[in-house]
Order: structure tokens, then C-alpha cells, then sequence
């Protein structure tokens, strides 16, 4: 039973880590895209510019040819039907060319418009896919612990109650994903569709203009592929690999508090030791969505971390004197607030607590608390 069990867990594992390649994917192409989108709108910007100084113009000819045309219609007999007929032409000529630029004007603002959309979407869906990762990695490590504690633990009552950890885990990451893959990939699929039925329309129309299109689209075809393949590669932060917890966790205030002028206290208390990798990604993930909040919503100028090592746990503190809110309220309609439940599962996950103490214009102060001791299984 034992060995079925293990044997299960492992093609679950396999089977998470296999999906991680393609999320990551989707993360890269969606940035890729993002970076694209941003030198198009760029490019757009300068064209307006440039049809803005034209349309000035035209419009200036078109009164001038509008005045000339009454000057010829008021005395017929001081012109001849030459100048009549060249004046005429002339006119029409610049009203044509000024309608001209007016529509590509109309339509160049309507792509800009449409291209500022994207990227906000874009932005979203990054966003969403990092904290995705984040969830499919902690589940590979829980799963890697799972399978370790099997072999120290064989109880029938154990190995049940295992089993449906990995059950509910895996229900859960597969809602997540389907989530992320409707509002990130499905979305971007369905403008590529769009802009293929165009390009459709199109083909009889201007065909250099077509084949332009479906290079652009064949690369942005490609680059949802990567991104797919990707977008749950790695969760755990390089940071974390390359210069260790603390540093890394240091490191992140300061580049925060660069970003948004706030004053980052940053306090270590107790012995530094060695966490498992899973447990750090989730301290990580949790600090950057409390300072986020904080930046977002607290509207002050000062934070304090604060972690702290002890024997069976660590802690982590992070407070602000900021404007407070109801904590009741935020978990039963999160609103702004969505991201302190993803917290309070990553922790709990863990065996561990998260508590929140806030008081109107006063601060909050977020308390997360983790085992650590080889009692509660996590060394």
C-alpha cells in the first residue's frame, strides 16, 4: 500500500512539474508581447504626432483653397474656365487628402487606445502568473516532503490523511491554473483570432500589409508557446539561490524603498538556520504581498520588518502607521484586499498563523508565525 501510495504522489509530482514548464512559458510570451506592444505604442505616438502637424496643414490649405474658390465663383468673367477648373481640382484634391489623414488619425488613436488596454491586461496577467508559480512550487515541495514523511510513517490512518492533502492540493492548483490560463493565454488567443480574421479581410485589399501581420502574429503564435512551456518553471526566486534568505530578503526592502520613497525598517532577531526552500519562497511571497499592500493602500512613509528566529519557529512582523483598515471585513469582501488570503493559505500550508491588528488611522501590524521544529515535520 505504501509503495502504491508513493508511486502515486510521484507521477503527481511529475505531472505538476511537467504543467510548470508550460506556465512559465506563458509568463515569458506575455512579456515578450508586452515589450512589443510598448515599442508599437511608442511608434504610434510619434505617428499621431506627425499626422496631428499634417492634418494642421491641410487644414490651413483647405480654408486657402476654400477662399480662393469663393474669390473664382464671385467674379466668373476675371478667370478662365483653366483657372476655374485647376482651382477646383486643387481644392477637392486637399479635402480629399485632409479626410485622409483625419481617418488614419481616428484610427491610429483607437490602436494606441486599443494597445494601452493590452498592456494593462498584460500586466495583470504577469502578475498573476508569478503568484501562480509561487502556489505550484510550494505544492512540489509539499509533495517532495509527502513523499519523504511516507517512508518514516506507514499508519493507514496517516498515509489516508496524506492522500487527501495531495488530493485537495492538486483540485486546487488545477482551479488556479484554469483561472490563470482564461483570463492570461485565452484571452490573448482570442486577439489573435481577431486579428487573423482581419488580416483575412485584408488579403485582397493591401497583401504587403497582410503579410506583415501574420509575421507579427506568427512571433506572438511562438511566443505564447514559450510562455506556456514556462510559466511555472521556477518559482523560487533566484534571489533566494544566489545571495540566501536574509540577504535576499534585504536586498527586496531596499529596492522597495527606493521604488516608493517609504522608510523599510529591517530587524533580525535570534540565530539565523536553515529553512526549507518551500518555507522561504512562502516567507518571500508573503513579504512582498504585505509590502505591496502597503505601498498600495496604507498611504505612509515608514515600515518595519521584523523577523524573528526561536527554537520551533520563525516570525515574521511587518508593520505600518498607515490609515488602518477593518481585517473582519477584508477577508469576508476582500476587494483590495484579495491577495491577504492567498497570504494566510501560502502560511497555513505550513502549519503556520497569520494575524493582523489594525486600527484606524493608526497602522496595521501582520504577524506571520511558522514552525520549524522537527516535532511539526518540517526539518
Amino acid at each position: 500500500m505504501t509503495d502504491r501510495l508513493g508511486m502515486i504522489m510521484s507521477n503527481t509530482l511529475n505531472a505538476i512539474e511537467s504543467s510548470k514548464e508550460e506556465i512559465f512559458y506563458i509568463a515569458e510570451t506575455t512579456r515578450a508581447e508586452n515589450e512589443r506592444l510598448t515599442q508599437e505604442s511608442s511608434q504610434l505616438k510619434g505617428e499621431i504626432l506627425r499626422i496631428i502637424e499634417d492634418v494642421d496643414k491641410y487644414q490651413k490649405l483647405e480654408r486657402r483653397f476654400r477662399q480662393r474658390l469663393m474669390e473664382v465663383s464671385r467674379d466668373l468673367g476675371k478667370y478662365s474656365e483653366k483657372v476655374m477648373m485647376d482651382t477646383y481640382t486643387q481644392a477637392k484634391d486637399v479635402q480629399v487628402q485632409l479626410q485622409l489623414l483625419q481617418s488614419k488619425e481616428i484610427q491610429l488613436r483607437n490602436r494606441r487606445d486599443e494597445i494601452e488596454r493590452s498592456l494593462k491586461q498584460m500586466e495583470k496577467t504577469i502578475e498573476r502568473a508569478e503568484s501562480l508559480l509561487n502556489q505550484v512550487t510550494l505544492a512540489i515541495n509539499l509533495l517532495h516532503g509527502g513523499i519523504a514523511e511516507l517512508s518514516q510513517n506507514n499508519s493507514p490512518e496517516h498515509m489516508q490523511e496524506t492522500a487527501l492533502k495531495i488530493i485537495r492540493a492538486q483540485d486546487e492548483e488545477r482551479r488556479r491554473i484554469a483561472r490563470e490560463i482564461h483570463d492570461g493565454p485565452a484571452q490573448n488567443l482570442a486577439n489573435i483570432v481577431l486579428r487573423l480574421e482581419i488580416a483575412e479581410k485584408l488579403l485582397a485589399l493591401d497583401p504587403s500589409r497582410v503579410r506583415t501581420e501574420i509575421s507579427d502574429l506568427k512571433g506572438l503564435v511562438r511566443a505564447n508557446l514559450q510562455d506556456i512551456r514556462r510559466i511555472i518553471f521556477d518559482l523560487r526566486p533566484i534571489a533566494l539561490d544566489q545571495q540566501g534568505f536574509i540577504t535576499a530578503l534585504e536586498r527586496y526592502l531596499i529596492n522597495f524603498q527606493e521604488t516608493y520613497s517609504l522608510i523599510c525598517d529591517f530587524q533580525v532577531l535570534g540565530k539565523e538556520k536553515q529553512l526549507l526552500p518551500a518555507i522561504e519562497v512562502a516567507i518571500f511571497r508573503s513579504l512582498q504581498e504585505g509590502m505591496t499592500n502597503i505601498a498600495k493602500h496604507a498611504h505612509t512613509n515608514w515600515a518595519r520588518v521584523l523577523i524573528v528566529y526561536e527554537d520551533s519557529q520563525i516570525t515574521i512582523q511587518i508593520t505600518d502607521r498607515g490609515n488602518g483598515f477593518n481585517v473582519e471585513e477584508a477577508f469576508v469582501n476582500p476587494g483590495d484586499h484579495f491577495g491577504l488570503i492567498g497570504m494566510k493559505e501560502r502560511i497555513e500550508m505550513f502549519k503556520g498563523q497569520m494575524k493582523i491588528r489594525s486600527s484606524h488611522l493608526k497602522g496595521t501590524t501582520v504577524k506571520l508565525i511558522i514552525p520549524t521544529s522537527k516535532e511539526e515535520g518540517w526539518e
